[in-house]
């Protein structure tokens, strides 16, 4: 028996808000990001359209601190971008699909790219706290996935260098040095990373570790959508007294660095 896509209801609503136009970016907001990406002082610049809530969309709210529930959409320069304003998580107990359909809902309306944001800790002791990152590969081997059946996706460049290497150059005008480019582990959460899994992360090659992100881009990859992966270093792994207050500290120091990269990037990106 054929059933309908679960992502039809939500990629239809979507559709039918935007006027059946083509998104030119999906981006996806880590913890303590989303609100402010949105915001009219200290945003990406976003000239607001419309919006909808993950309710509206079928979907249930974040139970995370530090992520907002809706849809909102666009102009950033010459490029219609819609933003996810928070993240669902497997942890918080939803199934993966579920916590992919928003994301699915913007590339089933056309979106070119994929900005994913987030929130990690560094592996790397060369990373220091409040230091934002490129992603340029991820391990997702102990994360889910939101592919069912024989999709054999290619994954091998998840992360493009054209798109890392537009960041970097209008990183000079931010910052003074070039931005880290590093490798994304997942960990399935809630809870923080013990010092031995840590330890073991580092040595598969992780510089990061997060609980979110490497499932959007696996999504990502089988629509054939590029995906720019940009982030925040909140704290470091396998340290003690770690909270989920300092990672939304963290993310809010960062969030004209990223802001302003991001508005840079999407609004010349199209034109």
């Amino acid at each position: 028996m054929i059933t309908k896509d679960p992502y039809s209801h939500a990629t239809e609503l979507l559709q039918e808000r935007l006027g059946g136009r083509r998104l030119d970016w999906a981006l996806v907001a880590g913890s303590g990001l989303g609100v402010g990406f949105v915001a009219a002082e200290g945003g990406i610049g976003l000239q607001i359209e419309g919006q909808l809530t993950l309710a509206e969309l079928g979907l249930p709210a974040p139970s995370v601190a530090g992520h907002g529930n809706s849809l909102v959409w666009g102009r950033v320069g010459a490029s219609l971008v819609c933003v996810q304003t928070g993240r669902l998580h497997p942890y918080e107990g939803h199934p993966i699909a579920v916590c992919t359909t928003a994301l699915a809902a913007m590339l089933g309306c056309g979106a070119r790219t994929a900005a994913l944001t987030f929130a990690v800790g560094g592996l790397d002791p060369a990373l220091k706290t409040g230091e934002v990152v490129l992603l340029r590969d991820q391990i997702a081997l102990f994360g889910p996935t939101p592919l069912v059946g024989p999709q054999f996706v290619d994954c091998s460049q998840l992360y493009p260098e054209h798109l890392r290497r537009r960041v970097q150059e209008i990183h000079p005008g931010l910052g003074p040095t070039q931005l880290a480019e590093v490798v994304y582990a997942h960990a399935r959460g809630p809870q923080y990373e013990t010092p031995a899994e840590t330890e073991a992360l580092r040595r598969l090659g992780g510089q990061v570790v997060g609980m979110s992100t490497t499932y959007e881009a696996i999504l990502c990859a089988s629509r054939g959508v590029p995906v720019l992966g940009l982030g925040v270093v909140t704290n470091g792994a396998g340290q003690t007294g770690l909270s989920h207050h300092e990672v939304q500290d963290r993310s809010r120091e960062a969030h004209a660095q990223l802001s302003g990269l991001l508005k840079q990037v999407m609004a010349s990106a199209f034109e």
